[in-house]
């Protein structure tokens, strides 16, 4: 990255780390695998013996609950030839198997069968030891239904991690705003896949510059001048003082009991870096996390929460209806330009971009916080 003389104008990554494997990679080892990142929802295995399986920097993985009702993520690979164990989501009676050679795997992860292994009825071989042989697991953490993990087994506490963003929201959610988070399943869900780098979802979350243009429903009621840019070590995104509950109308959803009452206009919509969008508003939680899959290829999976068991009432549906397909329009709205920015980055006269001191200033952190990770 560079810095025009005498100015504050900055110059944003180059294409190579939006449009090629190797950099791809590259990232997965230096950014992602030695901190604590987002890969989804525990609430995707909802229930004791649900399994999740999932696609993330190119590592197949898999949330498993077991009938304890504790979460592991595992590789989901077999420890014999490698082939995947899982490709769908539900309920397994109570063992992983591996489609190939039958190799059969308990909920915690241990080999606990290895058919035929010694030949035809013979499950067991001298000096091989089943307890060392059991799927790799992968560090996790459950923090208010987002699984978080950390590939590498590098990272500080996961309490550490977290501390900043739940101190920057003491102040609006109160000590015990997070228990009064509710996920209603059967709600709409949205998830987009999106054939984009990664990095261009969270840039592009992190301006309001854009607003005018492509959200001019989302720009009338919560205009780009209103808000605030806001920057901070392990976060940056945006501050918005016009957030309208129930968007104008008498009935509205429940807030969350500690907020203040002069601070109702205020919503919260910073990334935690390097891959969960948030979105805090007195009478919801929204989170999108970007899934990267491929170096051109994310997956965009959001969960709205809602305040408090009467938020999931029947008199309340309507309107937790209206905010979810409120937000899955504004986020449908950006595919179109994230997409057009990927397709930029395969041009010889585009190598990086100007970004604006004012404008890109939260894109600027975000670009100089890759960048301080990878060495550049």
């Amino acid at each position: 990255m560079n810095e025009a003389s005498g100015s504050r104008i900055m110059q944003g990554l180059a294409n190579r780390y939006y449009d090629n494997q190797e950099d791809f990679l590259i990232e997965r080892k230096k950014i992602f695998a030695p901190m604590w990142v987002c890969i989804g929802f525990a609430s995707d295995a909802p229930l004791p013996g649900h399994v999740y399986p999932l696609e993330f920097m190119e590592l197949p993985l898999i949330i498993v609950r077991d009938h304890d009702n504790a979460i592991y993520v595992f590789h989901n690979v077999c420890r014999h030839r490698g082939h995947v164990l899982v490709t769908k989501s539900g309920e397994l009676d109570s063992v992983l198997r591996c489609p190939y050679h039958s190799w059969t795997y308990a909920l915690n992860g241990s080999l606990i069968r290895t058919p035929h292994i010694g030949g035809l009825g013979v499950h067991d071989v001298e000096g091989f030891n089943r307890d060392e042989a059991g799927l790799i697991p992968i560090n996790c953490h459950i923090w208010n239904d987002l699984l978080f993990v950390n590939l590498d087994g590098s990272a500080h506490s996961f309490d550490k991690f977290i501390q900043p963003l739940e101190e920057r929201w003491a102040r609006l959610w109160g000590v015990s705003g997070s228990d009064e988070l509710r996920l209603k399943k059967d709600d709409r869900s949205i998830c987009f896949d999106v054939d984009v780098n990664w990095k261009l979802a969270i840039e592009n979350y992190l301006e309001a510059y854009h607003l005018p243009t492509v959200h001019s429903e989302l720009n009338r009621v919560s205009p780009m001048q209103d808000h605030e840019i806001q920057v901070s070590e392990q976060f940056a995104g945006q501050v918005s003082h016009c957030y309208q509950l129930g968007a104008g109308h008498d009935h509205r959803l429940p807030i969350f009991p500690d907020w203040p009452s002069t601070l109702l206009e205020e919503a919260d919509y910073p990334v935690l870096f390097p891959n969960t969008l948030l979105g805090l508003q007195a009478d919801h939680l929204f989170v999108m996390v970007v899934i990267p899959i491929h170096f051109n290829q994310i997956r965009e999976e959001t969960r709205l929460y809602f305040v408090g068991e009467q938020s999931l009432g029947r008199n309340y549906d309507a309107l937790r209806r209206e905010q979810g397909i409120f937000w899955t329009r504004v986020f449908e709205e950006d595919i179109s330009v994230v997409k057009g920015m990927q397709q930029g980055r395969a041009s010889v006269g585009f190598d990086g971009g100007i970004l604006s001191p004012v404008q890109d200033r939260a894109t600027q952190a975000f670009h100089a916080w890759v960048s301080t990770r990878l060495g550049i």
